[in-house]
């Protein structure tokens, strides 16, 4: 009898208690945003790619013997050796060049004398040995200046035959190997700068007409979203495709060349509409409402019409005015005409 009594006691006291509880328990806590007027458009999500903006098979200028080539992962700063060609026969040449340089040189200047000689003479010198001798001068200084063009030539192909990196980047394959012939018309390394990096995306041709050098878009993968601007439009498809194609900035994000992200481009016209902040929105079977925070605290329930999104801003159409607070935190258990407290900026941050 007592163990029962005992029994009784306890539960009635765990009641009394949870209803203490309840009574005291405090207001619920509640962050909030602002009913907001923005300049929004309907969104699309279409696939994209990381490309690098440098991404270049290069060649030699000059054909030759492979004499030294970069390994695959190496990286190059912009003048840098990348392969060199064996220039063993151009060194040649260049100094047979400068050979016939001199040649040409020492027979110009005794040709210069003899004239000379000639035109000192006077009205003694035969008129047709003086144009013979300025007419073989001039042909003297003509095959020099072709033995110098000859020399310039050759040591230009000389300094070509280093191939040096047109950018930084990064050897990501290679062609040729050491003692190997290169070609003018064949590549021998691929080089693609990992710093500048941007999305190639495809959208629509209709598109076109809702999308400008310039505008803010989100780019979305597995590890989150983050804003950027559109770099370049190419509105040219084709038949099979009728897409047009998309370049977005990266600016300072790191990812890797390939990866597949997403793009946000817009899919209608801009217009001006009121918005709230995306969790403001309760989604229930029969409605979708938003709780406004009145000015002493209490919630009012407003149901809404979601219409077009941008990040983290939804249209709503509804019964709702410019600059009303509403509950973006906290608020998916609450009632109409419950009392809240709203959270401090430190909570705020905390909660984010």
């Amino acid at each position: 009898m007592r163990y029962i009594i005992s029994t009784i006691l306890c539960s009635l006291l765990a009641f009394l208690s949870c209803f203490v509880s309840a009574n005291e328990r405090p207001d619920p806590l509640v962050a909030l945003g602002e009913v907001e007027q923005a300049e929004i458009a309907e969104q699309m999500w279409v696939p994209g790619t990381v490309v690098s903006r440098f991404d270049s098979r290069l060649t030699t200028e000059v054909s030759g013997v492979v004499k030294q080539i970069a390994e695959v992962g190496e990286r190059f700063k912009k003048g840098d050796t990348i392969l060199l060609l064996d220039d063993a026969f151009l060194q040649l040449e260049k100094q047979q060049a400068s050979a016939s340089i001199k040649s040409f040189n020492t027979r110009v200047n005794l040709l210069e004398r003899q004239l000379t000689r000639i035109e000192k003479l006077g009205k003694n010198a035969s008129v047709d040995a003086l144009e013979a001798k300025e007419a073989e001068l001039m042909m003297a200084r003509q095959e020099l200046e072709q033995a110098k063009i000859t020399f310039q030539r050759i040591a230009l192909q000389l300094a070509k035959t280093q191939l040096v990196a047109p950018f930084d980047g990064t050897i990501v394959e290679r062609y040729k190997q050491v003692g190997e012939f290169s070609q003018t018309n064949a590549p021998a390394v691929r080089l693609v700068s990992l710093d500048d990096l941007e999305v190639r995306a495809n959208a629509p041709l209709t598109h076109t007409q809702f999308n400008q050098v310039g505008d803010e878009v989100y780019i979305a993968n597995k590890a989150g979203r983050f804003s950027s601007t559109v770099r370049a439009l190419v509105p040219v498809g084709d038949e099979l495709s009728r897409t047009m194609e998309v370049r977005v900035s990266l600016n300072d994000r790191a990812l890797p060349i390939g990866s597949a992200v997403r793009v946000s481009l817009a899919s209608s016209a801009k217009h001006n509409a009121l918005t709230v902040h995306r969790d403001a929105l309760i989604l229930r079977q029969d409605k979708v409402y938003v709780n406004v925070v009145q000015d002493d605290l209490t919630v009012k329930q407003v149901t809404v019409t979601p219409g077009s999104g941008f990040n983290e801003l939804i249209e709503v159409k509804g019964a709702l005015s410019l600059g009303e607070k509403v509950a973006i935190r906290g608020s998916e258990m609450l009632r109409d005409g419950a009392k809240v407290r709203v959270k401090s900026k430190e909570d705020l941050v905390a909660l984010r």
